[in-house]
């Protein structure tokens, strides 16, 4: 190649390397950052290393990332601990609807109607955040039902052109995470299996309460017409069976790093099997021979796909599991490998190169 053409090609290569910065720095979204060994690790042997426990490492140097006091208050075993991070983490990073949607279901959780009632002014500023969110509708169609508000928490779902778009806020969760390991440079190869550990410690939301609620907004009748549940029971449970169409569907969307939508998924498919549980008994009810048949079919057929969506083992993500297990291969079978030279071979494995190529927003970082 003639000296010229060289010459060419680098300026173009410069040229797009400063559009691609240009773009990075207008787009509102920050790239993950690689952090390198410390000098005292990096001659370390597999069988000796002894990683420091993330999040202690992390609230030393950073006491102020919104995201560590996350993180801190959804692996906390108390219910107390739990709360107290999450307004702490709310303080340090106001309008997130992450934390918003996490303490309205701390308050959930509760037993008794005065604790349950907190969750109002939660649900309210996540709704304000976020005000398409489907899950955070099925949210507040519990409180409205608390709140003797019955026709209110019906009407959420009457109409299915005008549901919300779903979003269970998961990758929401893998952006702070692995945000908050790359902001207080604690993210390598290796340490990449503590946030994986780290994300899968975080408990899953009720989901029972969620589906529970269900035949509630359906079946309870409204004061003034108590037999009138014909049209009403029926736009609901249909609307509700499209919002877990669209929770399953939009789980697919954008990047899974920690991940595979496993968690909206399983939702989506068990709003959709309550619905056309409860349209089946409806259609019997008011002797709609068309209408039976029909909702008994959705219902079999989502069953169908249910069970074998769940015989998929979805929540055993291959490129997690592949890379947990690689390490514990590494760490077993060649124990005196250094820490650098097996980094240097995690980079090479599928989840790591996904990981490389994982952007969040830069508000998130203090």
């Amino acid at each position: 190649m003639q000296r010229g053409t060289w010459t060419i090609l680098r300026r173009r290569l410069a040229l797009s390397a400063l559009i691609a910065l240009g773009f990075s720095a207008c787009d509102g979204r920050r790239a993950l950052q690689e952090s390198p060994l410390p000098d005292s690790q990096k001659a370390v042997t597999l069988e000796r290393f002894q990683p420091p426990e993330a999040l202690d490492w992390i609230g030393e140097w950073y006491p102020h990332d919104w995201r560590l006091h996350l993180l801190r208050a959804l692996t906390d075993s108390s219910w107390e601990g739990k709360v107290d991070g999450l307004r702490r983490a709310d303080s340090l990073h106001p309008g997130e609807p992450l934390i918003a949607y996490q303490l309205c279901l701390a308050y959930l959780e509760r037993d008794k109607p005065e604790e349950e009632k907190m969750a109002r002014p939660w649900l309210d500023k996540a709704l304000a955040a976020d005000p398409e969110n489907g899950v955070l509708r099925v949210i507040e169609a519990y409180v409205l039902l608390q709140e003797d508000k019955l026709g209110q928490a019906r009407a959420l779902f009457m109409d299915p052109r005008r549901l919300p778009d779903g979003n269970f806020y998961y990758p929401r969760l893998e952006e702070a995470v692995l945000g908050l390991f790359s902001h207080s440079r604690h993210l390598n190869p290796y340490t990449m299996t503590e946030a994986v550990e780290l994300y899968r410690r975080v408990p899953f939301p009720p989901f029972e309460k969620l589906i529970n609620i269900l035949y509630s907004v359906f079946l309870s009748p409204l004061p003034d017409h108590p037999y009138d549940i014909r049209i009403r029971g029926r736009d609901a449970a249909k609307g509700l069976f499209q919002l877990g169409r669209k929770l399953r569907v939009q789980s697919y969307a954008g990047p899974k790093i920690l991940s595979s939508g496993y968690e909206q998924q399983s939702l989506g498919f068990m709003f959709q099997l309550k619905s056309a549980e409860f349209l089946t008994l409806f259609y019997r009810t008011f002797e709609d021979t068309a209408g039976t048949a029909q909702a008994f079919q959705d219902m079999v057929d989502m069953q169908k796909e249910y069970e074998a969506f769940m015989g998929s083992q979805p929540w055993q993500d291959p490129a997690v599991t592949a890379y947990l297990d690689n390490w514990s291969d590494l760490i077993k079978k060649q124990p005196a490998m250094n820490l650098t030279e097996a980094a240097g071979k995690a980079r090479g494995w599928a989840l790591w190169k996904k990981t490389t190529a994982m952007r969040y927003p830069r508000r998130d970082d203090p």
